[in-house]
């Protein structure tokens, strides 16, 4: 017999797209009518989200397939898009809801600084026009695709905090594949907080990549009732 987990599974990989829980929930309903509760898949699209350090805890037999995007929605988990599974807790690690906390607060910041970054392109690079966000490709999406002033592709992704190897490999897959359909080498700039040796000297042996370190800054206003 068929468990929500395996429905759940088989839905995310047949659509292969971002899904609402609403559209998840039609569409087990559609295949399952009567089944199940509500609550009981809200319960597994948790379980089952590999970036849901909590979820390691409190369902560690589930399955872990799913990947929940910083807008809510949710869709099937690829290394090669998503990156390592980094989310699962640490033996040792004491307070799993600080984990938790800071990957939330992690997909919250990265989605406002792409967000910011879309109405101000010329803050990356004077002439950068929008082609669009959030870019689906065959090998991944692209956080932000633009054009220079030249009418070349540029891949820009966007990371928080300080950017891993795995940066730099996904962003030269990108730029691999546009090069194979465009017929022309396309450009990246990698966005992150900071830069280790590592990854510097990886990214300059990927030819038109630039690394640029974003800065957030806080403002702030009273309170009023």
């Amino acid at each position: 017999m068929t468990t929500m987990a395996q429905a759940i599974k088989r839905i995310a990989s047949a659509e292969a797209r971002r899904m609402t829980s609403d559209q998840i929930r039609e569409a087990i309903k559609a295949e399952h009518p009567g089944r199940w509760k509500d609550s009981t898949l809200q319960a597994h699209l948790y379980a089952c989200a590999v970036n849901q350090p909590k979820a390691y805890i409190h369902h560690p037999s589930t399955e872990k397939f799913l990947y929940r995007n910083a807008d809510g929605t949710f869709e099937l988990y690829s290394e090669q898009q998503h990156g390592p599974n980094e989310w699962v807790p640490h033996e040792g690690d004491d307070d799993v809801s600080k984990v938790e906390e800071l990957v939330e607060t992690s997909i919250s910041l990265e989605r406002d600084i792409e967000d910011h970054l879309v109405s101000n392109l010329d803050c990356i690079e004077p002439g950068l026009q929008m082609i669009g966000g959030q870019v689906n490709t065959d090998v991944g999406r692209v956080d932000i695709l633009a054009q220079d002033v030249d009418g070349n592709r540029v891949v820009i992704e966007v990371k928080v905090g300080e950017a891993k190897d795995s940066a730099i490999g996904q962003t030269a897959r990108y730029l691999g594949w546009y090069a194979q359909i465009d017929g022309k080498a396309a450009r990246g700039i990698l966005i992150a907080a900071e830069f280790p040796d590592g990854v510097k000297y990886a990214a300059s042996a990927v030819e038109n990549l630039k690394l640029l370190s974003y800065r957030v800054q806080f403002s702030f206003e009273e309170a009023k009732i």
